[in-house]
């Protein structure tokens, strides 16, 4: 409701997701994980993909996207 508004623009977070996915994708075959074609989704090649990086990288293999995971594929980019 408007009553709870304090007058400050409200944003949101606008991250084009497929898009994320897809650089995701790219970075990982890259580096030698077999992530499937890059076509941005998040499918069961790119989650597996995703939990073998993760474990090569000492992370907790989850196979989701998260901020450490994206921290770590940038340095490797």
């Amino acid at each position: 409701p408007e009553s709870w508004q304090d007058g400050t623009p409200q944003t949101t977070a606008s991250i084009d997701m497929k898009k994320a996915v897809k650089n995701i994708q790219l970075i990982l075959n890259k580096n030698g994980y077999e992530a499937g074609g890059a076509d941005g989704v998040m499918g069961d090649k790119t989650k597996t993909a995703i939990m073998a990086f993760q474990t090569d990288n000492k992370m907790k293999p989850t196979g989701e996207v998260d901020e450490q995971l994206v921290k770590a594929l940038l340095a490797r980019k």
